[in-house]
């Protein structure tokens, strides 16, 4: 009995150790001041920010898009009319009062350069006015649709009024592939969401990495992103024609914009870590996508817009890349340099950046406080 008694001695402290046991350990683990209070901060930035995010996307992308895109009209469309003089300026005089402000007129007696101003894209279009008041609308297909009907249109009012008939001639037509002129901006879409969207992977991923490991990364994705979105592109309209040096031209204007896409990305995660997001949709897709030319060409957008297009990255680049497929690379070079100078600047950020991140490191202690500090700040550089 004794032995019995005491080989069941350990079995009841067991027992009464089980008993005493909680049923979960959580009061053990998660306890008053057990979690970092920047943890906790974090934590609700970011459910605020997943709440937020898709919002300002839906209002910004809707404003900007449908401000500028919503009723193209001209304002101050360029456009060149040819003809006697005394014809010339009484059209002139009558489109002024129809529609003022709509059309930038330029008036000449030489049809021939009436016709290289549209080729050189020095004007959207132009109007041939013969001695028996038959009118030429000449057009370029590749500069956008709707710059094309309200030439037309404009064409159509002068015959009327001079009695004559009208035919139009296509300066820069657009291929059978792409009638429409539109899926060239397929491009500029697939560029800017392959080069923000590579880093801001990187950054979710790794936002202990260097700024120059996030450079390599948008160094690689301006590389692989034009030639992979262009392969996609040929599938449906082939090469539009185009020469390989053509193609590597448009290749190439697609590699500089992608890579400043990516720059600025790092540049906009370095500073804005979790709230970047928000800048690359303001910056990079609402303010870029509609001023770029892409949608509308530049001479049907409002005032506003016209005035990004001429100062934008994207317009840089998407008209770049019209320029050589459509018009023999004419007016190429101040669409590259436009491209160019956000190129630099977005070269002169990311090396400020890089300072601001090792800045922030250095800072920072190692070890647990370490990764403590990097989820309570949010992703970044």
């Amino acid at each position: 009995m004794n032995a019995h008694a005491e080989h069941r001695a350990p079995q009841s402290t067991g027992d009464s150790d089980l008993m005493t046991m909680p049923e979960n350990h959580l009061d053990q683990v998660v306890s008053t001041g057990s979690v970092d209070e920047r943890r906790q901060a974090s934590t609700k930035t970011r459910i605020i920010a997943v709440v937020m995010m898709p919002l300002f996307f839906i209002i910004t992308f809707s404003l900007c898009y449908l401000s500028a895109l919503h009723a193209p009209a001209p304002h101050d469309f360029p456009l060149t009319v040819a003809g006697s003089a005394s014809v010339s300026k009484q059209i002139a005089a009558k489109v002024d009062d129809r529609a003022e402000g709509a059309f930038e007129i330029t008036r000449t007696t030489s049809t021939a350069a009436a016709t290289q101003d549209v080729a050189d894209r020095d004007a959207a279009g132009a109007i041939l006015i013969d001695n028996d008041g038959n009118v030429t609308t000449v057009i370029a297909s590749g500069g956008g649709r709707t710059a094309v009907g309200a030439v037309q249109d404009l064409g159509a009012q002068v015959a009327d009024e001079l009695g004559g008939s009208v035919t139009a001639t296509d300066v820069a037509p657009t291929t059978s592939g792409d009638p429409g002129g539109s899926v060239l901006f397929f491009l500029l879409v697939a560029c800017t969401v392959g080069g923000f969207m590579t880093i801001t992977v990187v950054a979710q991923a790794m936002p202990r990495a260097t700024t120059r490991a996030a450079v390599g990364v948008a160094a690689i994705a301006a590389v692989l992103v034009p030639v992979i979105a262009f392969g996609m592109l040929a599938i449906f309209v082939g090469d539009y024609d185009r020469t390989f040096g053509e193609i590597a031209a448009v290749l190439g204007v697609g590699m500089l914009y992608t890579l400043t896409v990516g720059l600025l990305s790092i540049v906009l995660n370095t500073f804005l870590r979790n709230a970047a997001i928000f800048g690359q949709i303001l910056f990079l897709v609402a303010l870029n996508f509609p001023s770029s030319g892409g949608s509308s060409p530049v001479s049907m957008l409002p005032t506003f817009w016209q005035g990004v297009h001429n100062s934008w990255f994207g317009a840089g680049g998407y008209e770049a890349m019209r320029s050589i497929i459509y018009f023999d690379g004419a007016n190429a070079g101040r669409w590259i340099l436009q491209l160019g100078i956000w190129a630099v600047a977005a070269v002169v950020l990311t090396v400020l950046a890089g300072r601001v991140a090792r800045k922030r490191r250095s800072s920072t202690p190692d070890g647990v406080e370490s990764g403590t500090a990097t989820a309570a700040a949010g992703v970044g550089f």
